[in-house]
C-alpha cells in the first residue's frame, strides 16, 4: 500500500461545496474523489508534457508527410450518403 500524508489545501468555498456534492452523489468520500480527480488531471498533464517533448524536435511538415503516407495506404471504398461530409 502506498504511504499517504495529510495535505492542507486552500480552495474556494464554492469549489469545496461542488466537490462535496459530487462525492456524495458518487457515494465516495471527499478524499477519494479529490485523489481520483487529481490523479486523472495530473496523468493528462504528464501525457501532454511527454508529447510536447517528443514533438518539439519534430518538423510539422515532415509529420504531415508521414501522416499522409499512412492515409494513402487506406483503400478507397464507397461511403454511405448518411456518413458523407458533403
Amino acid at each position: 500500500m502506498n504511504k499517504s500524508l495529510t495535505l492542507t489545501l486552500r480552495m474556494p468555498v464554492d469549489l469545496k461545496k461542488r466537490l462535496e456534492r459530487e462525492a456524495k452523489y458518487q457515494g465516495v468520500s471527499l478524499n477519494q474523489l479529490t485523489n481520483y480527480m487529481l490523479t486523472i488531471q495530473l496523468t493528462q498533464l504528464e501525457m501532454v508534457s511527454a508529447l510536447d517533448k517528443k514533438l518539439i524536435e519534430k518538423s510539422v511538415p515532415n509529420l504531415k508527410k508521414k501522416v499522409m503516407a499512412i492515409l494513402d495506404k487506406i483503400p478507397e471504398r464507397n461511403v454511405p450518403a448518411w456518413d458523407s461530409l458533403e
